[in-house]
């Protein structure tokens, strides 16, 4: 919960409308276009890395690529997202992203080269248009998690084939494309036993036979070797040292149900056994059956809970707002204001709680949905009262895992080295997101990545900075 969006009315996936129909993608101008607007949104939904000189890295790599796209000449834009989980993808007119995830599962400059590649030819070939023209999802689902609907197979074969062209031209070795997509495999199975989230093979299907599909045409590539931007391995992995793998501070963190942000200087618990999820513009959690869900957002400047109440109401009517209840209420000591309603759904009426709490000269807006009746009403009043605001030793709990660099000793196993480093990663996470195997036994000298639990802000790299609070 880094960046804060606004909205008038309460979404509960029940009682969204339709999609409108998508602009027509029928020339590279529309491309951008659409993409531009696209591309805000995203940055938006899914926050950024504020790193400039890791940025300026993956630039770099791509506008070597993008010099040598072919078709139209967009002009190409490349950005990593504040996303734990490998992902990347490209929304029309040249806007390509890649997560913090996916650059952490990375082990040398010809990967990266490769994914990005891959995503330029998605743009170069104008895919977004091809697959609205067959009837597909159509762009302006990239509006919406997980931003691309999936490509078919022969479009993915094709930004494979004119992907590994561009790197090879490029003098990046054509393989590195297979051998990511080789430890994206593996990092899956290693994670197999987590709730399924979206990721890169949302996008991208197929991803375990692409790897030898790519691996076998890299074969008959022929291509010449240029200096890259990092001499060799350990250059580009010390490009990443600091990176946060895992929960971003920034963002605010979950303890099991309590979430903390150590910015905007808050606590509050949702309920147990719930699923949570934390984006850049709001925080929550969705009951196990589906049928419920609670979360809290930033809604407006300002001290006075009755009159932002008020306001949402007011747009809310449009909608199929209906009011039952509204009163002020006390929470953590502060004159806050409850409604209590229901709002139109495509299944019929959804009950509603909404909360607003004033904190630190902004409205946070908590709401509860439930397509159960009034089941929910006591846990969302319950998640608002646990609103508090942060304490010293609360604050000095929000810690962060970065991505360090260790030196390897002679005969040493990665076991071994984990436990002497004090790596809180498995031995199998470890593995896979150094390219080695769990048994592993180094010769001596090698930088290998480890996972190092840090307190939030000590050790940010330099450059970062940290969100003073809420943005509109």
């Amino acid at each position: 919960m880094g960046a804060w969006g606004c909205r008038s009315a309460p979404r509960t996936g029940a009682d969204e409308a339709p999609p409108k129909p998508p602009p027509p993608l029928d020339t590279p101008y529309a491309d951008e276009d659409v993409g531009r607007e696209a591309a805000e949104q995203a940055g938006a939904q899914l926050g950024e890395v504020r790193d400039p000189e890791l940025s300026a890295y993956v630039n770099a790599i791509g506008q070597r690529l993008a010099h040598h796209a072919p078709g139209f000449s967009f002009d190409y834009r490349f950005t990593i997202i504040d996303e734990d989980t490998p992902n990347a993808f490209a929304l029309p007119g040249g806007y390509v992203f890649v997560s913090r995830g996916l650059l952490a599962l990375s082990n040398s400059e010809a990967e990266i080269a490769g994914v990005l590649g891959h995503e330029i030819a998605h743009v170069a070939l104008r895919h977004a248009a091809a697959r609205q023209r067959v009837g597909g999802s159509g762009v302006m689902q990239l509006l919406q998690m997980p931003y691309l609907a999936a490509y078919d197979r022969r479009l993915e074969h094709s930004a494979d084939r004119v992907g590994q062209g561009l790197a090879a031209v490029a003098g990046y070795d054509p393989d590195g494309i297979s051998g990511f997509l080789q430890s994206l495999d593996a990092y899956e199975r290693v994670r197999s036993g987590a709730s399924r989230i979206p990721s890169f093979f949302d996008t991208h299907p197929g991803a375990v036979g692409r790897a030898a599909d790519t691996a076998q045409r890299a074969q008959g590539i022929r291509w010449n070797a240029r200096p890259g931007f990092s001499t060799n391995r350990d250059d580009y992995l010390r490009r990443l040292d600091g990176l946060v793998v895992g929960q971003s501070g920034e963002q605010g963190i979950f303890q099991d149900s309590r979430f903390l942000h150590a910015d905007l200087a808050f606590t509050l618990r949702f309920p147990d056994e719930w699923d949570t999820i934390n984006t850049p513009q709001a925080v929550g959690a969705l009951s196990p059956d589906r049928q419920a869900q609670v979360f809290l957002e930033a809604a407006s400047a300002g001290e006075d809970a009755a009159q932002a109440a008020a306001e949402w109401v007011e747009e809310g009517h449009d909608e199929g707002l209906r009011v039952f209840e509204s009163a002020s209420v006390k929470l953590a000591g502060r004159q806050a204001h409850r409604i209590t309603g229901s709002v139109r759904g495509a299944a019929g009426s959804i009950r509603l709680v909404a909360t607003f709490i004033p904190w630190r000269g902004r409205i946070y807006r908590l709401i509860g949905v439930s397509a159960s009746g009034m089941r929910h009403d006591a846990m969302f009043v319950s998640v608002a009262r646990s609103f508090r605001p942060m304490t010293p030793e609360l604050l000095a709990q929000v810690r962060e895992t970065r991505l360090r660099l260790a030196e390897a000793r002679a005969g040493e196993t990665l076991a071994e080295l984990s436990k002497r480093t004090g790596n809180v990663w498995s031995l199998p996470l470890t593995a896979v997101l150094n390219d080695r195997r769990s048994d592993h036994r180094f010769a001596g000298g090698e930088l290998v990545k480890v996972g190092r639990s840090e307190p939030y802000g000590q050790t940010a790299p330099e450059g970062v900075a940290r969100d003073a609070g809420p943005r509109t």
